[in-house]
């Protein structure tokens, strides 16, 4: 709103001193010209003084091409804009209008608020908490308010609404019972994200998928326990079928954040294909508790079917490792994994990772995974892992640091078919040949050329 009133303001000034202008010049009365002294006009007049006033007609600016009068009205208007004008912006300074807000809102009676507090207006909710701190809010505002605050949505975009926040304080305060509050903490919890997923979307059949959830999700004013994961099931035949933990999952949510664990995973099904899988959980809602020890009582618990995703089961005997004697698989890894790293000359305490779907020269079903390391002499550095899996391709580089920058060094690409195997989500062909590329002395200041002809920092 300030920054309306200022624009506004602006705007209006503009138009006042352009009104003023053509206000000043005024009408045109007639074309004679006249004397500009006392207005007399000249017409038919040779002479070197005004006939009229005397005055000397013929110094520069003394006779006017017409007769114009200033336009009052016009005039008066630019003023009012202009005081109108100044208003605004000296208005959209002082902060005036959240002023004027806060002040009708403080002033104005419950039972004419009712539109603004279904709106969730934060400062219309303050002003109702602000009246009931002062003991100015009657029973029957009490009431009106609080049917409102029974009936809105606790949620607006994933934060919370401020009449939630206002109900959980009543309740505290022994307001509102768990009763009349559980309708309400019902439909949080129903509609609560849980962000939990599958990593990853492959398996082998009788492998274990992991289970991760998001990190974070919508936070509440009431407590809410650990997420508790009831079962995990696969529709094979079209049938849901329950699939076996691998251990007693651990906690996965606590109050506001999930916390995600290697060690929440469940056994993939025997039948390959893709299936869907699906989680059932319990949350369970407490009231709010003064400390970790002693935990508020129950005031809801919800028992919710969530979807974690399309699951690949794929064959156990499948081969992941092949390409190690094929000879021109081996010379397009060699040139994709040479303009990767065509110029690499990671600093010490340096770290760049960068990710790019496709490649035009792999196969979705080919790929590669590599630890960077430096060789000098006896000296091997770790510098950092490039991949390419499932077309997906992804480098994380680190410091040089034990690299001597005025001798030669190798650049070494070691496989890792074991992170990479992991990861996949079908057979793919791994390259699982060491690559050795030799590198000069590093002996540019601002950067070391790459293969394309720029450089590299």
């Amino acid at each position: 709103m300030n920054d309306v009133l200022l624009a506004t303001g602006a705007m209006l000034l503009l138009v006042a001193g352009i009104l003023a202008q053509r206000a000043w010049r005024g009408r045109l009365v007639h074309w004679s010209p006249c004397c500009r002294a006392c207005g007399f006009s000249l017409r038919g007049h040779a002479g070197s003084a005004c006939p009229e006033c005397g005055a000397n007609l013929g110094r520069a600016g003394a006779v006017t091409e017409g007769l114009r009068q200033h336009r009052r009205g016009l005039l008066a208007c630019g003023a009012a804009l202009s005081v109108l004008a100044g208003g605004m912006m000296v208005s959209s300074r002082l902060n005036l209008p959240a002023q004027a807000w806060t002040w009708w809102l403080a002033n104005r009676p419950v039972w004419a608020m009712e539109g603004v507090l279904r709106d969730q207006d934060q400062l219309a909710w303050q002003s109702i908490k602000s009246r009931e701190l002062a003991g100015t809010l009657s029973d029957a505002d009490l009431k009106l308010v609080l049917g409102l605050a029974l009936e809105l949505p606790t949620y607006s975009e994933k934060f919370i609404t401020p009449s939630w926040a206002w109900l959980i304080d009543q309740h505290s305060i022994g307001r509102v019972s768990a009763d009349a509050l559980k309708p309400v903490v019902m439909r949080a919890i129903e509609s609560m994200h849980i962000g939990l997923s599958i990593v990853p979307a492959g398996q082998r059949a009788g492998g274990f998928v992991r289970i991760a959830a998001a990190e974070t999700v919508e936070p509440m004013p009431v407590d809410v326990d650990a997420l508790e994961l009831l079962a995990v099931e696969a529709n094979i035949g079209g049938s849901w079928v329950p699939l076996a933990f691998e251990r007693q999952p651990p906690s996965m949510r606590s109050n506001g954040i999930h916390i995600s664990s290697s060690a929440i995973s469940v056994k993939a099904p025997e039948q390959l294909g893709t299936c869907e899988l699906r989680a059932r959980i319990r949350i369970v809602a407490r009231e709010p508790s003064a400390n970790l020890f002693r935990p508020g009582a129950v005031l809801a618990t919800c028992e919710r079917v969530v979807s974690l995703g399309s699951l690949r089961v794929l064959d156990p005997t499948a081969t992941f490792a092949l390409g190690a004697h094929d000879e021109s698989f081996r010379a397009r890894v060699h040139t994709i994994v040479v303009q990767l790293v065509g110029g690499f000359t990671p600093h010490a305490g340096s770290s760049s990772r960068s990710r790019a779907s496709g490649s035009n020269a792999l196969a979705p079903n080919e790929g590669y995974d590599f630890d960077l390391s430096g060789v000098q002499g006896d000296r091997v550095i770790p510098l950092g892992q490039v991949s390419s899996i499932g077309g997906v391709r992804s480098t994380t580089l680190q410091g040089r640091a034990g690299i001597d920058p005025d001798q030669p060094w190798i650049l070494r690409l070691v496989p890792r078919l074991d992170r990479a195997e992991s990861e996949l989500t079908e057979p793919t062909r791994i390259f699982d040949a060491v690559i050795e590329i030799p590198r000069g002395p590093i002996d540019v200041p601002g950067g070391e050329p790459r293969q394309d002809g720029g450089t590299e920092p």
